[in-house]
């Protein structure tokens, strides 16, 4: 698999959509967030329900993806938290640090690449991912946020019951433990898939839009968090990918890309309401958790092309897995 077959039919794709929200966000006075808002409770939802009861992955697949995310958020972790130390990042700078490190944009980066890259398995391990994400980054995220902003809060928590996209896990579980999951072609599956796969465009244009609200700001700050989302990452995620043997190497080298994807959005909300809850500067007073998370998105998406071509060139080709 070349480079350039690889640019082509993965990461092309993904620019092409992305560089039209850039481009709307860039000329028009647009609100990403009403935009975001129709992304989490219809269009993803849908495309999780869908995807889920429909999927022919095993239980034993299911859990050994859970369990590749939980060991890969809390590795990320320790890694960070351990080189934010060693380098002397005070907070809230090390827990937007953290974050920017253990929580891949899986979702709205990370299923249409997973999809171009691998097809329909792409996307359906792309969703198990984001799902088990979800209740880490509400979590766990939620605690790493708050500690940035001096506060053990983690009232927020509860936001993750108020998403369609944990009703729409459950209603897929319910109804492939029942027997009573709707036909694939019948008029409710096929509407369900048209919504879903109307959240793959929808999805890139919001990350391009948000990309065109973001300034660079100090780009040197987020070095770090840059060489540890695009270089430590993947390795990482292989480490795990191995130990865990998936039955099938497909599953391995989806669950390493998704890995590899630029660092989420949604950390980016939480530092805004718990890390910079007091301000959220440091002691240089420079940047705020918020923007130095923000440059660490924005660098670490631009410097994605580069990164994600290589890798899936290079995933494709089996030579890793």
């Amino acid at each position: 698999m070349s480079l350039a077959s690889a640019f082509t039919s993965a990461v092309l794709p993904i620019l092409a959509v992305m560089a039209l929200g850039y481009a709307l966000g860039s000329t028009i006075d647009l609100d990403v967030d009403p935009l975001n808002t129709v992304a989490l409770y219809a269009f993803l939802p849908a495309l999780i329900f869908h995807s889920l009861a429909t999927t022919s992955l095993d239980g034993r697949t299911v859990l050994k993806v859970f369990a590749g995310v939980l060991a890969f958020v809390f590795g990320m972790i320790v890694l960070s938290e351990a080189a934010g130390r060693l380098w002397g990042v005070t907070e809230p700078y090390r827990s937007a640090l953290v974050l920017a490190s253990a929580f891949p944009n899986a979702g709205f980066y990370g299923i249409p690449l997973a999809e171009f890259a691998f097809g329909d398995l792409g996307r359906a391990i792309a969703v198990l991912y984001i799902t088990a994400q979800s209740f880490l980054m509400y979590t766990v995220g939620v605690y790493i946020a708050s500690r940035g902003g001096g506060h053990a809060g983690v009232g927020a928590i509860r936001e993750i019951f108020e998403l369609p996209l944990i009703y729409a896990i459950a209603l897929a579980v319910l109804v492939r433990q029942l027997g009573v999951v709707p036909p694939p072609d019948g008029t409710v599956m096929t509407t369900v898939a048209l919504v879903g796969d109307a959240s793959i465009p929808l999805m890139l244009v919001i990350v391009g839009i948000q990309l065109a609200g973001l300034e660079a700001g100090a780009l040197s700050r987020v070095a770090i968090p840059t060489a540890l989302k695009l270089g430590v990452a993947p390795a990482v995620a292989l480490a795990i990918a191995v130990g865990l043997a998936f039955e099938s190497p497909t599953i391995a080298r989806i669950f390493v890309l998704l890995c590899a994807t630029p660092v989420a959005l949604i950390p980016l909300a939480l530092t805004i309401a718990y890390g910079d809850r007091d301000g959220g500067t440091g002691s240089s007073g420079e940047l705020s958790a918020s923007e130095y998370l923000t440059t660490a998105i924005f660098v670490t998406t631009i410097a994605s092309v580069v990164v994600l071509t290589v890798l899936i060139a290079v995933l494709r080709s089996g030579a890793l897995i």
